[in-house]
């Protein structure tokens, strides 16, 4: 079950800082890529390693009306997590996706990303 509040961590939360300066895109929008990048490699998430002492997002706001199908996905991926696992995972999986998206210098760069 995920969490009513989303904590990531404080190095994501400074990269979608600037990643919004540069594109103009929202940080809950960039987090929904960071999170599909991640959840599409297959990225095995440590929650043990991951702060979350970063921005906080309601659930609605961080993964729309899709929040039952990112679930899905992690339980796909992850099997059952409670609510405070979740909140780790989750946070691990923006974490290592907005590593891909850290190079991105304008909206248009968004685009060139290939998921699916």
């Amino acid at each position: 079950m995920l969490p009513k509040r989303v904590h990531i961590s404080l190095r994501a939360t400074e990269l979608l800082k600037q990643i919004k300066s540069k594109t103009g895109v929202t940080p809950n929008i960039l987090c929904r890529m960071a999170l599909v990048l991640s959840l599409e490699e297959r990225h095995k998430a440590n929650p043990e390693v991951t702060d979350i002492n970063g921005a906080e997002f309601n659930l609605p706001t961080l993964l729309g009306d899709a929040s039952t199908l990112y679930e899905a996905l992690l339980t796909e991926l992850h099997g059952e997590l409670n609510a405070k696992t979740a909140q780790l995972v989750l946070a691990a999986h923006i974490d290592n996706g907005v590593d891909r998206l850290k190079r991105v210098k304008s909206a248009g760069d968004l685009l060139s990303f290939q998921i699916g």
